[in-house]
């Protein structure tokens, strides 16, 4: 699969946008995708199969199909419970297609029934830009595509590693001493450190220290708290703390990294509450 950082916005223009509804007791008549064309089929209720590699793979909702020239559509139906679907056609600037993975998964089907009838509604809305809609929702499909792919990736981690980072996922905000990770993960604190660095290129402690550093970014950005009280909420001793995990893995300060994402450049400190910069 080709990296989703090398497809630029004007890679995929927005054809058309349609909610296929197959019939029951019935297979549908796939048809194949022409050169400069895509197809994304989000699939929003009952069961389907597509051919991939001469496999006929099921596809259920929540389940992205996304199909490059040369692929079929979704071929096959359940009869009784047949398979509906948000379609997305798009006009491509590369004959052979980008290279997105064929299929993928949105675990969250409220999500995934949203998303399609905002669709709808936004292609039928003269007035909303095409460029900008069809922006909007390859962007959204490709997230899912994107997530997807790094939830696989975790999942074919050995289980202990798995065990530390779900444990990290859910008490990075606690002390987290190694120790204690390793005990989740079954294993001696060498051992963790070990299988840290030869499946994950870091260290236990820096993938606590990551965890710990987006939680306060999503804070520096979402809220006016000030950088002390980010600190502790995010498992930080202080906001001297913080404030070194910025300058060393993200070569810049809190107040920096809020002013930066807000626009404002560092000479805007009148924009945000005294009490969010300090």
């Amino acid at each position: 699969m080709a990296s989703l950082r090398k497809i630029a916005p004007d890679d995929l223009k927005l054809d058309r946008v349609f909610h296929y509804h197959q019939k029951t007791g019935s297979h549908p008549n796939p048809f194949q995708i022409q050169p400069y064309h895509e197809c994304a089929e989000l699939v929003t209720g009952g069961r389907g199969w597509v051919e991939e590699k001469g496999i006929w793979r099921e596809v259920i909702p929540g389940h992205i199909v996304w199909n490059k020239p040369g692929d079929f559509t979704i071929g096959r139906s359940d009869f009784v419970n047949p398979y509906r679907c948000l379609a997305i056609q798009f006009r491509t600037t590369k004959r052979k297609g980008l290279g997105i993975k064929r299929i993928s998964i949105c675990p969250d089907p409220e999500a995934v029934a949203a998303f399609a009838d905002e669709a709808i509604k936004l292609f039928v809305d003269e007035g909303v830009s095409r460029s900008v809609l069809g922006n909007y929702l390859a962007g959204r499909l490709m997230l899912w595509v994107h997530r997807h792919s790094l939830d696989k990736g975790r999942m074919g981690l050995p289980p202990g590693v798995q065990r530390a980072l779900e444990w990290i996922e859910l008490h990075y905000a606690d002390a987290c001493p190694v120790e204690q990770i390793a005990r989740q993960a079954g294993w001696s604190s060498a051992y963790l450190h070990h299988m840290f660095r030869h499946f994950l290129g870091i260290t236990p402690h820096q993938a606590l220290r990551q965890r710990r550093l987006r939680a306060a970014r999503e804070q520096l950005v979402s809220t006016s708290h000030s950088v002390k009280r980010i600190a502790v909420e995010c498992g930080f001793a202080d906001s001297s703390a913080l404030i070194h995990a910025f300058r060393a893995d993200l070569q810049t300060t809190p107040k920096n990294y809020r002013l930066q994402q807000a626009g404002m450049g560092l000479r805007a400190g009148n924009v945000f509450p005294t009490e969010g910069l300090t």
